[in-house]
């Protein structure tokens, strides 16, 4: 009964968007610390998409949205990483406190009590 209430619905779904969401946040402060450094390239995760494997979204790749190739060779663009930064951020803040909502209606659940 507790693999049904955890193996799938929305605990899972939100579990995976914050596995994207911090593992995104990672990479786009990876890019930010080597926005000097001669020949980076810009990196990011696939679009999420929670109905699919999370493994494919968790391969970093190169960045869709990468800024434009400077003479040393580096692509890193400080205000689209910046951007998008503040987007994961919300992202993650989002399917935190939603997930937060789901335990606090299990615990309701589990005591027995009313939600009104």
């Amino acid at each position: 009964m507790l693999d049904r209430l955890f193996a799938g619905g929305s605990l899972s779904t939100l579990e995976g968007m914050l596995t994207y969401a911090s593992a995104r946040q990672t990479l786009i402060a990876a890019n930010i610390a080597n926005v000097d450094t001669v020949g980076y390239r810009t990196r990011d995760l696939g679009k999420p998409d929670f109905r699919g494997a999370l493994d494919r979204l968790l391969r970093p790749g190169p960045a869709a949205d990468a800024g434009p190739l400077k003479p040393n060779g580096n692509n890193v663009d400080l205000e689209i990483e910046m951007a998008k930064m503040v987007r994961n951020s919300a992202l993650h803040s989002t399917a935190a406190s939603l997930l937060a909502q789901q335990f606090a209606l299990l615990r309701e659940a589990i005591a027995g009590h009313v939600i009104s």
